[in-house]
């Protein structure tokens, strides 16, 4: 059976996207930033969903704010996700001169021994233009992303961050994906997660306070094909400049490769944990990362 024709809400959605588009690339990147912010912190409280589980998990992760505090740091959350919208119409520029790495050493010598790794980030300060630097220091990686409802959207923002992932995008729900990822890592590639979202049937680990559906697969790579397994955090900067640290995550090798692969997961959740705390408002805690 032929697939149907997209609809019209499709084509008016696109029509609407590219002249966002449009709009904010033919704005400094700084304005295109700013203006973005204020956008989505104006209109993220309004929302009926996200905004109460915003707040709802701002609340059980720091019970010890007060209400007014949980608020103010909800509007900050809101702003740099406005931030990141502006500045994904920038992302060349970004990528360019504006991302400082710590600890490139470690991303220099995995390039060097031509044997891969599993990186691993998260939602954090601009992850589209922090995270795809890694390509400046001579790594192929090969994402998983999860393809937007719109079609058209889609193949936009698969364009735009293609040329970042030498070794292509893979959709997250595709079956064949866990396959290409294994043979691609086996074959020296570096595979790239983001490992800050819930993931059904996932193994349970401790995030801030409470446990949560963590997918398993990064460190299950790392294991299995002997490589390193790299957290990769951040933080926004003034001026629309960011740092990225680089630190590898101890993955046990022993007997018992179940229990070698959750110590591992876990470790990686508890480093992440710390670098959140550093910078709440630049996490993206609108999506559903408990039960």
């Amino acid at each position: 059976m032929s697939p149907k024709p997209p609809n019209l809400q499709y084509k008016l959605e696109y029509a609407g996207y590219r002249l966002l588009s449009l709009f904010f690339s033919s704005l400094p990147v700084e304005t295109a930033s700013k203006l973005g912010g204020s956008l989505v912190a104006w209109l993220g409280p309004k929302t009926k969903v996200r905004h109460p589980r915003l707040l709802r998990n701002l609340s059980q992760a720091f019970p010890e704010k007060t209400a007014e505090e949980r608020e103010k740091l909800a509007r900050e959350v809101w702003r740099n996700l406005g931030f990141v919208l502006g500045e994904f119409f920038h992302i060349d520029e970004i990528i360019r001169d504006r991302v400082e790495i710590v600890n490139g050493e470690i991303l220099e010598e995995i390039a060097a021994s031509g044997k891969g790794a599993v990186l691993c980030g998260a939602h954090q300060a601009n992850w589209e233009g922090g995270s795809a630097v890694v390509t400046k220091y001579g790594l192929k990686p090969l994402a998983v992303y999860r393809p937007l409802n719109n079609p058209f959207v889609d193949e936009d923002f698969k364009a735009r961050r293609l040329k970042y992932y030498p070794g292509g995008l893979t959709a997250k729900h595709d079956p064949e994906t866990p396959v290409t990822m294994i043979r691609y890592a086996r074959a020296g590639g570096a595979t790239a997660f983001l490992v800050d979202q819930q993931t059904y049937m996932g193994l349970k680990v401790p995030f801030f306070g409470r446990m949560a559906s963590t997918t398993p697969f990064p460190a299950m790579v790392a294991r299995q094909c002997n490589l390193p397994l790299v957290l990769i955090t951040g933080e926004r900067l003034p001026g629309v400049r960011f740092r990225m640290f680089v630190k590898i995550i101890d993955t046990p090798r022993t007997e018992d490769r179940n229990e070698d692969v959750h110590v591992a997961t876990a470790a990686m959740q508890a480093e992440l944990e710390k670098s959140i705390r550093l910078h709440p408002e630049q996490w993206m805690w609108t999506h559903d990362r408990w039960y």
